[in-house]
């Protein structure tokens, strides 16, 4: 029997109780068909509404049988409603075929795990004392296949009947490993992680007193021992079913996933290799979730050897594992595989934090006065060069008394935009000693500035999450976007005015780059060639140097990763922007040029001898003994304190 919704809709008790009313009203009338009909939609709207159920006896009445009453609710025999198919197994169960009943209530819980199927008069937990083992393990099978792993705070509840079942099912004296397998299964999504332990290790008993060892009791006794928090037992279970034969390439993810949770990147890179040589395909490379896992396990390897902070990876393994997880949307454990190779670094999960001295300063008078020392009065910010003028003009709006002193300016001049054939830039600083910009645009509107609150909420899992979630800013107007960039805001989520009181002004940068990834949704009709989009971007990259061009360089690599027709020219487009910039190392302070390399990093199709002299650059300032912020310690600082937006 095929249980379906076709054609049916949500609804409530007071509904339900309508629809029983109907019910009687065709019984009286004679009209069973309609009669059940109803009713199976009351069932369907409330399962729990026990006057349905008195109704169904009177249809028995009517009818003058069970079966003539089941033969009603069966419709075209093809695909029974699920209110129908509830009614159907009440009758079942009366006439003592209660364990085909429980099976198909399993069938009506993973279609519609949402409703409370369990309160029907048939069904109780002592089931699990008397029905055959081998109809609850089918029957709970359907339930846990069918449902995340934890299930939703929401249909949790719901399922606590079947749990007690499963007690009483796994405290018999016949249970075999299988059943008890299964039964854990459902335990652990329902948070009772001591029960699936314990059945998992009675399995494992069980089987070594009949003389047996299969692979499959110690896979469910790793997961119950992962999702309970015990990960290094579980990953000795594993490593032991590994071992045995057949080669399980499921098992051997599972494996790779854990050593990473872990932290473990070099066992997680075996398993990987080990896996994608189990997973083969028809064309004889590896299948297409062993191959994503090496990819992310070699990447990640590549970054964390090392000096991870100028080595910067494989841009040829990140690129394919882009290509694959975008090739293949509905596989979310690709896209997994691309968050878990994204993770922690620079741009591929969070923006390269701001290390120019006018946010220490902006912290440091901040502080001042929410510490209840009064207003700042006037006072001097001593800078060692120009700032950008993001950050100066955050700290002039909020501290327009404090004097930013800086010395004469050195060659090359930051001030002076690359290009400007793709329109004025962002910022121009007025005269020849200039030291502080002014923006060509006005500030955006309220409705602007909550909608970026929202959507720069946190960090993105990898860029091309960062994509999805940025849409709603591509339904600004071109002034609406340069204006939230040029006149950013302060954060109103607590969490984000908490993390700038030890790291001022990160937010505004995270936001910057929310923005820029938002103008890749802006008038998406338009061919990429000549659309407004693109031409806001390049606009910003070949501004002077700024917050905005790094974060105009992330959203054109995100475009770049999404379509490969365009890497070629945005390659070029980033490395010609990345060395201007790096004509300032060595001959004065630059804040621009590590974001930018590190975006030349991870930008697939940049000249290879452009990454070399990034990867040069990285490792030389790296190495210099000077005073500035730490990139890395920020970074940590802040996935601690603020959690990724996640998605799928």
């Amino acid at each position: 029997m095929a249980v379906g919704v076709k054609g049916w809709a949500g609804g409530g008790a007071q509904r339900a109780a309508d629809e029983v009313r109907l019910c009687r009203e065709y019984v009286a009338g004679g009209d069973l068909a309609h009669a059940a009909s109803h009713l199976g939609w009351a069932l369907f709207l409330a399962p729990a509404l026990q006057d349905a159920y008195v109704a169904l006896r009177e249809i028995v009445a009517a009818a003058g049988s069970s079966e003539a009453a089941r033969e009603l609710f069966k419709g075209d025999g093809r695909t029974i409603s699920p209110g129908n198919a509830a009614a159907i197994l009440v009758l079942l169960a009366e006439r003592g075929e209660t364990s085909e009943a429980l099976r198909m209530l399993g069938k009506l819980v993973a279609a519609h795990p949402e409703k409370p199927w369990t309160a029907a008069p048939w069904f109780s937990p002592e089931l699990g004392d008397s029905v055959p083992l081998l109809a609850i393990g089918k029957c709970v099978t359907s339930i846990w296949e069918a449902v995340d792993n934890p299930a939703p705070p929401e249909i949790a509840p719901l399922l606590a009947p079947w749990l007690a079942l499963a007690r009483k099912a796994a405290a018999r004296a016949e249970v075999g490993a299988d059943v008890l397998c299964t039964l854990s299964a459902l335990a652990r999504r329902l948070g009772a992680y001591e029960d699936a332990l314990a059945w998992c290790v009675k399995a494992e008993e069980w089987e070594r007193s009949n003389s047996r060892a299969t692979q499959l009791t110690l896979i469910m006794l790793g997961y119950a021992l992962r999702d309970g928090g015990r990960s290094e037992r579980a990953i000795g279970v594993w490593q032991r079913a590994a071992a045995m034969p057949p080669e399980n390439a499921e098992l051997l993810l599972d494996l790779v996933d854990i050593t990473a949770d872990q932290g473990d990147t070099e066992q997680s890179l075996r398993w990987a290799e080990r896996a994608a040589a189990a997973g083969g395909s028809a064309a004889g490379g590896p299948a297409l979730k062993p191959r994503a896992a090496l990819l992310a396990a070699r990447y990640r390897a590549g970054r964390e050897s090392g000096r991870a902070a100028e080595k910067g990876g494989d841009i040829a393994l990140l690129t394919q594992l882009v290509d694959l997880t975008l090739a293949h949307p509905e596989q979310p454990y690709v896209h997994k595989c691309l968050a878990r190779a994204c993770a922690g670094f620079v741009w591929l999960q969070v923006v390269h934090p701001p290390t120019e001295a006018l946010c220490e300063s902006f912290g440091h008078w901040t502080r001042i006065e929410t510490s209840g020392q009064g207003q700042v009065g006037a006072g001097t910010a001593q800078m060692s060069s120009i700032e950008a003028p993001t950050p100066t003009a955050i700290h002039r709006a909020r501290f327009p008394q404090v004097t930013i002193s800086v010395p004469h300016q050195r060659k090359p001049d930051p001030r002076k935009p690359v290009r400007t054939d793709f329109g004025p830039p962002l910022w121009s600083y007025q005269g020849a000693d200039a030291t502080e910009a002014t923006a060509s645009v006005g500030p955006p509107s309220p409705a602007a500035v909550a909608l970026l609150n929202r959507v720069a909420a946190g960090f993105w899992t990898d860029p091309l999450l960062a994509f999805e979630h940025a849409a709603p800013l591509g339904r600004l107007g071109s002034a609406e976007l340069l204006g939230l960039l040029a006149h950013i805001p302060h954060p109103r989520a607590e969490k984000w005015v908490e993390a700038q009181r030890e790291h001022p002004l990160y937010w505004q940068r995270l936001a910057q780059a929310w923005v820029c990834v938002g103008i890749l949704h802006h008038r998406t009709g338009e061919p990429w060639a000549g659309s407004a989009r693109r031409t806001l971007l390049m606009r910003l990259l070949f501004g002077p140097d700024d917050w905005t061009v790094d974060a105009a360089a992330f959203a054109l690599c995100v475009a770049a990763w999404r379509q490969r027709g365009h890497r070629t020219e945005i390659a070029e487009a980033i490395a010609e922007r990345y060395l201007r910039a790096a004509e300032a190392v060595g001959k004065r302070p630059t804040e621009l040029h590590d974001p930018l390399a590190h975006i030349v990093l991870i930008c697939p199709g940049v000249d290879p001898e452009v990454v070399r002299l990034a990867r040069r650059n990285l490792a030389v300032r790296n190495d210099a003994a000077d005073e500035r912020p730490d990139p890395e310690r920020i970074k940590r600082s802040l996935l601690r304190k603020v959690r990724p937006r996640k998605g799928r």
